[in-house]
């Protein structure tokens, strides 16, 4: 993260810390989720943790910016489907709910990742 976080646009997330903390329940979501948690097996849980706050945060026009490998590069050869991808968007949604981020804030962020659906579903 090249500068500090906007904790105003992140407010309904609880600032950096709050998007920090929402993510590590949402890492610790999808590996528990049976039906994909086998893709987060082998993961470095802090450094999915770190990418995926930063993804988020940029996103969300929080100021970070996220520098890891494109979207469609991270997810080759991976396999995912739809029903996949759905899955992991129902477990985001469930640790906004758990963090109690307002519905209308989850929306937006939600509307914000899913154009990425494209890149990431292979089948």
């Amino acid at each position: 993260m090249g500068q500090a976080p906007n904790d105003a646009a992140l407010a309904a997330y609880g600032g950096f810390a709050g998007l920090s903390k929402i993510t590590q329940d949402f890492v610790e979501r999808i590996q528990k989720n049976q039906s994909i948690g086998r893709f987060f097996k082998e993961a470095d849980n802090e450094r999915l943790q770190a990418m995926l706050t930063d993804q988020f945060c940029d996103v969300l026009g929080g100021g970070c910016k996220y520098g890891g490998k494109s979207i469609k590069e991270a997810h080759r050869q991976m396999k995912v489907t739809n029903a996949d991808f759905n899955a992991l968007a129902e477990e985001l949604q469930n640790a906004l709910s758990a963090a109690n981020v307002p519905f209308a804030e989850q929306n937006r962020l939600i509307a914000k990742l899913a154009p990425m659906q494209r890149d990431v579903v292979e089948r």
